[in-house]
């Protein structure tokens, strides 16, 4: 699967602005991870070590959305836990999608 031409355009054109402004370094994509929880219990992932109360605990939408405007990034990523399991899911990548941030799919990091 490509990477569309719009996409490719942001990005490019964000580093350019980066490098005419003197940067060194400065970021590329924003993890977003808006719970920690996960469905699944693999035998590898630390996650499921950790105590239930920092388990349950969640980011709300506009916990999000501020933390994707003080990053500046142009990409947003959601990995997981399991994201998916957030319930204002479709809140937050509306409101990303709003914003014109480029959304990578949800995906599980187990």
């Amino acid at each position: 699967m490509g990477v569309p031409i719009s996409q490719m355009w942001t990005v490019a054109t964000y580093v350019l602005r980066q490098r005419l402004a003197g940067r060194k370094q400065y970021p590329l994509v924003l993890m977003l991870e808006p719970l920690f929880r996960c469905n699944l219990a693999c035998a590898g992932c630390g996650k499921i070590q950790y105590p239930p109360h920092v388990l349950k605990r969640q980011l709300t939408p506009q916990e999000c959305f501020d933390a994707v405007q003080e990053c500046g990034a142009p990409m947003v990523s959601i990995p997981g836990g399991e994201p998916l399991l957030h319930p204002d899911i479709a809140e937050i990548v509306r409101g990303l999608v709003a914003r014109r941030t480029s959304t990578c799919a949800p995906t599980r990091s187990c």
